[in-house]
């Protein structure tokens, strides 16, 4: 069990989520804003830079052997997405000092180093040059190494073709494309629009002392609160199917197929989180069992959602002859839920190893903190996750269904000249 503690700190909200489960303490700062192309590369270098240096620890041994001697703290930075907004998390994970013998405030320590992390970036200047260098260089290399993924790259390019004219397709985690032009002086522009106009939470979990609200609020403040609307992307019409076939030297297709389903309310949203785990997004799932186990269409074959979008995404590693035969099989299993040609035992199977997975989730700090910052972006309703899922059933798995769309198939293959060889 745990309690959540709800606080306003220097005009920073603040969720501090007591447990008794873990050894360590976890703190998050989310900020979070509507993301757009001009942004979301900036923010991902920035975030990466934040957490290697600061004004006290030049160089990143420095840091980090700071953190050893703080029982081996750990300072990571991650991107992400919420609905239409980018996300950048800091992060800070540390043993609780209840456990140690010595007399140390580690806690308290390291709120002063995160608000060293957060400030440091306002006095970056010429001497940090190299440092800026070396940290886009690496940033852009890891970029290149996703795109030489096959599976990842094909994925990303039957997005690129699905919201060609929509902000989605610009990923979390930044556009290689964006890097090369990007400058000290950009970095240092972003980190004071984000400090300015994000909205920011600080999250924490652990088994806390009672001055724990003190000693996080020393990690930032605020003249005054700054909150945002938590939205999707609008729906949009699907006209017709959009398709779009690559070649390359590869021995397996990548088949990508993406889905719309529009007007969701918090209770459809978690009926179309069955249903995905139903259609490919478990092991027992249609397109796992049929497509790949009894049909042997696909070597590996998944569906994956963005929920609070409304968007579903089916990625298949088949053969290159195969690919209309698989991409119709998979229509056929949506169909099937559609027309609830399925037993009610096989909803509650899936609704039993959601179960399963959300207390998994909930044994894990950051989980844990996932789940309660997901709750305070959502809508008002008065019924709880396990009550909306109590309350999902076969009619509305096929409600949902019906409204599931494909938008856009995209095949990534083997070219001709490969084949005749």
């Amino acid at each position: 069990m745990y309690t959540v503690n709800k606080n306003l700190l220097n005009n920073v909200p603040s969720v501090i989520v007591e447990t008794d489960k873990f050894k360590t303490i976890t703190i998050q700062l989310v900020f979070r804003s509507i993301s757009e192309r001009e942004r979301v590369t900036k923010r991902n270098l920035l975030s990466r830079m934040m957490i290697k240096r600061t004004d006290t620890f030049l160089k990143e041994a420095d840091l980090l052997n700071h953190l050893a001697y703080l029982y081996g703290a750990h300072l990571t930075s991650t991107t992400g997405r919420k609905g239409r907004d980018h996300t950048v998390t800091i992060g800070m994970e540390l043993v609780n000092d209840k456990f140690i013998y010595e007399d140390m405030d580690i806690v308290g320590e390291m709120c002063k180093l995160l608000n060293e992390v957060l400030q440091s970036p306002f006095n970056y200047d010429a001497s940090d040059e190299d440092f800026f260098n070396k940290e886009k260089r690496l940033y852009r290399n890891r970029l290149k190494s996703m795109k030489d993924n096959r599976a990842q790259a094909s994925f990303q390019a039957m997005v690129n073709l699905m919201f060609e004219e929509e902000d989605y397709k610009y990923f979390s985690f930044g556009v290689l494309e964006d890097v090369e032009s990007l400058t000290l002086e950009d970095i240092k522009e972003e980190h004071s629009r984000m400090m300015a106009e994000d909205e920011l939470k600080i999250l924490a979990v652990g088994a806390v002392d009672e001055d724990i609200e003190d000693k996080l609020s020393k990690i930032h403040q605020r003249e005054a609160l700054v909150e945002l609307k938590h939205q999707p992307y609008p729906d949009k019409a699907i006209e017709q199917v959009k398709r779009e076939t690559d070649a390359q030297k590869i021995e397996q297709a990548k088949l990508n197929m993406g889905f719309r389903v529009s007007d969701l309310d918090l209770q459809e949203r978690m009926a179309f989180n069955v249903m995905n785990q139903m259609f490919g997004g478990s092991a027992s799932s249609l397109l796992f069992q049929n497509i790949r186990e009894k049909m042997s269409l696909a070597y590996q074959i998944s569906s994956q959602i963005d929920i609070r979008n409304g968007y579903m995404f089916v990625m298949g590693g088949v053969d290159p002859k195969n690919t209309e035969k698989a991409e119709t099989a998979i229509l056929r299993e949506l169909e099937t839920l559609q027309r609830g040609e399925f037993e009610d035992d096989f909803v509650e199977e899936v609704k039993r190893m959601m179960r399963v997975n959300r207390k998994e989730v909930m044994d894990k700090p950051k989980g844990l903190l996932a789940l309660e910052y997901n709750r305070m972006l959502q809508d008002e309703h008065s019924s709880s996750w396990e009550e909306r899922l109590a309350a999902v059933d076969s009619a509305m798995i096929a409600d949902v269904s019906k409204r599931v769309v494909l938008d856009t198939v995209y095949v990534l293959t083997r070219s001709e000249e490969d084949e005749q060889n």
